[in-house]
């Protein structure tokens, strides 16, 4: 940040002290002085942290907190200095590294924020209150689930004072837990394709992280007789870049090099072929780099440790990681800053949309799955809102290649608005009804189950189910799509409230209400897309009012009005994303 403050000093003495000019100078240099401020008072306690050699991790991450704390109002007083400079009245040369730094700032403030409102949830995240004992499960998205993948391998693992006391990493996988379940229940009925009985390695069904985490919990105590503090998913991609950063790592016992191009499909094929397989340890590879990598962290420099902390902090924004703590301060907390995977609430006049895919039986078929989201919002002259959402998904395997090119079998879920009303759908396909397979009739049915996944109805035309989950209305049905292949869905459905007419622009919740006249009647109109972990759906939608409707006022990536609505393009669904738009009348 230092090298930073310098390329402000230079912009600042190059500013003419002429007009308005003077006050964008003044706030540059005042923004510089209140950077180094904040920063006499980080580096203070980056510097106390390391001086006592005697103090364990917790205690150094308390420091690091104390004066992080006391450096966030300098630099958000820079920040405020920032949006008071006149770029047009830099000299032209600097204007794009001024907005460059900016925008750098801004970011690195918000994830400043992010740790210091973590505050005493780490000391409980990281045993300083105590030995606390963690569920990790690995996922892999080439075998899509609704919490990022098939969990094909977990650990448990005991942490205290911020260092990693013991992690157990079962040979078997997740299969492990197969054979000690105390207690039987039925599966959710689109897995009764895969199991007629419900076990650990598919009770991430939910696509709200900690429902799903909570189920994993469940499935952990009926076969080992032990509890967990919490749970922590981890996608194999993070593994790529956890590569990235420290470089490669040797196995020695198979003569293997892991980069973060090839860790993925090495580890993929000796879990399939390796010897180990036919000594029911699959899993062993898994078991025999975790040492490694416990060493690396053990050992970090103080230097090194920033990049693993920015890529875990966009590892977490992008679901490739996800928490749930049982202590419900933590698990607040955790959630308030979007790291938690639960489902989004909304409010009574919000659009929504989650397109949740889950894998069965169709192998590692989804690394070679595109998929695009198309959505369209039609306003009517009485402001009724019908939703329309299209969903291709292209198979870009080879016949016959193993794992990637099977045909990709997939229970899709659409969750929108709750009590929106289903008009149409079609498109699906679904697998031959001798292949599921039935229930024993001493199964129970499970509680949580019942109590999440509620029945509305059931769409005899195109074979929907129809139910009600976290407060949003689900649509579900099947998609099966060959090597070399596109497949289509599409559904159409009515949101449950129609666009309001906003007389007062004051109730527009802080929105601009520019080029907006007492005498203008307006409309406001907001969509949220979450993305589920896993995925990378590639999103566009259209919005289209009545003709004698008109923009005023939009927000969001890639959005553009249009003449009678908005366009939303070339979006990549890595982390949940808002737009807003404000139309008024002509």
């Amino acid at each position: 940040m230092q090298n930073n403050h310098q390329v402000l000093q230079k912009i600042a003495s190059v500013v003419p002290l002429l007009g308005s000019e003077v006050k964008s100078r003044q706030k540059l240099i005042t923004a510089g002085q209140k950077i180094a401020l904040g920063n006499t008072y980080l580096l203070k306690g980056l510097s106390d942290s390391q001086t006592n050699t005697n103090l364990t991790l917790t205690d150094r991450l308390a420091i690091i907190i104390i004066h992080l704390k006391a450096s966030l109002p300098s630099y958000e007083q820079a920040l405020a200095d920032f949006n008071e400079v006149d770029v047009d009245s830099l000299p032209f040369e600097y204007q794009k590294d001024f907005e460059d730094f900016k925008t750098l700032f801004t970011s690195l403030v918000g994830d400043f924020k992010n740790l210091s409102a973590l505050g005493s949830s780490l000391q409980e995240i990281f045993g300083g209150k105590g030995t606390r004992r963690y569920l990790l499960v690995f996922q892999n998205p080439y075998e899509l689930r609704p919490t990022g993948g098939f969990m094909g391998s977990f650990a448990i693992m005991d942490i205290k004072d911020g260092k990693i006391v013991k992690i157990d990493v079962p040979p078997g996988g997740s299969y492990d837990l197969q054979g000690q379940l105390n207690e039987f229940v039925e599966p959710p009925a689109p897995l009764l394709l895969a199991n007629k009985r419900w076990e650990f390695q598919d009770s991430n069904w939910f696509p709200d992280f900690p429902t799903s985490a909570d189920k994993m919990l469940w499935f952990y105590q009926h076969a080992r007789n032990y509890t967990a503090d919490g749970v922590i998913a981890i996608n194999a991609t993070v593994l790529e870049r956890l590569l990235s950063i420290i470089g490669p790592i040797t196995d020695s016992k198979r003569g293997l090099t892991l980069t973060s191009d090839n860790a993925l499909p090495t580890i993929q094929k000796v879990v399939e072929t390796g010897p180990e397989k036919q000594d029911k340890k699959p899993k062993q590879i898994l078991a025999d780099l975790a040492p490694k990598f416990i060493e690396y962290f053990q050992n970090i420099q103080p230097t090194a440790a920033m990049p693993i902390l920015v890529s875990l902090e966009e590892a977490l924004t992008q679901k490739e990681i996800q928490a749930y703590f049982t202590d419900n301060s933590t698990e607040s907390t955790v959630q308030s800053l979007g790291w938690g995977g639960q489902i989004l609430p909304t409010k009574e006049f919000q659009d929504y949309l989650l397109a949740v895919n889950a894998n069965i039986r169709g192998q590692k078929s989804d690394a070679q799955i595109k998929q695009t989201i198309i959505h369209q919002a039609v306003v009517v002259a009485d402001g009724t809102i019908t939703d329309t959402v299209l969903i291709r998904r292209e198979h870009t395997g080879t016949t016959g290649e193993k794992l990637y090119g099977q045909t990709n079998i997939d229970f899709i879920r659409l969750y929108v608005p709750l009590n929106s009303t289903l008009i149409s759908a079609g498109g699906f396909t679904w697998p031959n009804e001798a292949s599921f397979k039935a229930p024993e009739s001493y199964y129970k049915k499970d509680v949580m189950l019942k109590k999440t996944e509620k029945e509305l109805g059931f769409d005899a035309e195109s074979g929907t189910r129809i139910t009600s989950e976290f407060n949003k209305t689900v649509f579900g049905n099947w998609i099966i799509t060959e090597p070399g292949e596109t497949s289509e869905v599409q559904f159409t459905y009515r949101l449950p409230f129609k666009a309001v007419l906003v007389q007062n622009t004051a109730t527009t919740e802080g929105w601009k209400n520019i080029f907006i006249s007492n005498d203008n009647k307006i409309i406001r109109y907001q969509l949220i897309a979450q993305k589920q972990s896993g995925i990378d759906s590639a999103f566009e939608s259209q919005i289209v009012f009545p003709q004698n409707w008109e923009p005023v006022w939009r927000e969001g990536e890639h959005m553009k009005t249009a003449a009678n609505g908005a366009t939303i393009t070339d979006v990549e669904l890595k982390k949940d994303l808002v737009w807003s738009l404000i139309m008024k009348s002509k």
